[in-house]
């Protein structure tokens, strides 16, 4: 690395947005900028970027950023952004790892159409990530991954009135798992079952000795309707449990552990990344660590 350089993250969850400048320099990382705030905007409710009037939504959002990143004094350029699973659809599916790249490109629009049959695979950019694969039978798990096109056109305007680069969009999870596996090295050599808590859902991955497994989404009506999540960890039976995201809370991580009966904690995602006591909004920041985890896995990465 040749010099300093800030990124930001920018994690949207409903109308609610979680922010994080990291510097990335020779030595290490640290926190230059957090914050959230909320929007006037509703990014889960995808079918209305879809519709007449995204001038003005790009211009106010853009203004609402405006004034957000002025306050937290984010400097960075580079914006990424983080989305749930209410903007993104996501589904894991068998692969065959020998096809062209051509050939995974019609397999995943094929299996978007199976999932999601009023998906028009042309609306959407689309990607496959292998989880995990198995050479003797050139078969992998793989994740595809599908945003709809004129919301990716929203940020990237947003951007551009901002005089920014849109530099990253990914699922808010996976920025989650890579502040994970930075913060606790251990867990390179473990079986892990890590939960993203959203209003109404779960996002649960499995990481066997750091690499991802597989992914599910699963619906939740309160904080102790667990049952899904408790089948997911018991078909897994992982070596611990991580938590992680704004809506975690103790009625949550109990309810787990109790019927687990395997140790739960959330998320540090400042182990291996420096929080400075001089930032602003140091004791919010400090007492909900946990939310800031996708944002900082995201403004880790460089590419």
């Amino acid at each position: 690395m040749k010099s300093a350089e800030r990124y930001l993250a920018l994690i949207l969850e409903r109308s609610n947005v979680t922010a994080v400048e990291l510097m990335h320099s020779a030595k290490g990382y640290a926190l230059t900028a957090a914050g959230a705030f909320t929007s006037s905007l509703n990014f889960d409710d995808q079918e209305a970027f879809t519709k007449s009037g995204a001038i003005q939504r790009e211009r106010t959002f853009a203004q609402e950023l405006s004034v957000f990143l002025r306050r937290i004094t984010s400097g960075s350029k580079m914006f990424s952004f983080g989305l749930n699973s209410r903007m993104v659809m996501m589904q894991t599916f068998p692969l065959d790892t020998e096809l062209a790249p051509n050939e995974t490109e019609q397999h995943a629009q094929w299996e978007l159409s199976q999932y999601f049959p009023d998906a028009d695979p042309e609306s959407y950019f689309i990607t496959t990530q292998v989880l995990y694969s198995t050479e003797e039978s050139h078969a992998a798990n793989a994740v595809l991954v599908a945003v709809r096109k004129p919301f990716v056109n929203f940020l990237t305007n947003v951007c551009t009135h901002l005089h920014a680069m849109l530099h990253i969009v990914d699922v808010d999870h996976f920025g989650a798992e890579n502040a994970l596996l930075l913060n606790n090295p251990e867990l390179h050599e473990k079986k892990v079952v890590f939960v993203g808590v959203d209003e109404d859902s779960f996002d649960a991955s499995v990481l066997i000795n750091g690499s991802p497994h597989d992914i599910r989404t699963m619906e939740r009506n309160s904080d102790m309707d667990v049952a899904a999540l408790m089948d997911f960890i018991g078909e897994n039976t992982p070596d611990a449990i991580f938590f992680h995201g704004r809506m975690v809370n103790e009625t949550i991580l109990t309810s787990v552990e109790q019927k687990s009966g395997i140790p739960v904690e959330t998320v540090d995602p400042f182990k291996r990344v420096m929080l400075p006591p001089s930032i602003r909004n140091f004791e919010e920041i400090s007492k909900n660590k946990q939310r800031y985890a996708a944002a900082i896995g995201l403004a880790l990465r460089t590419e």
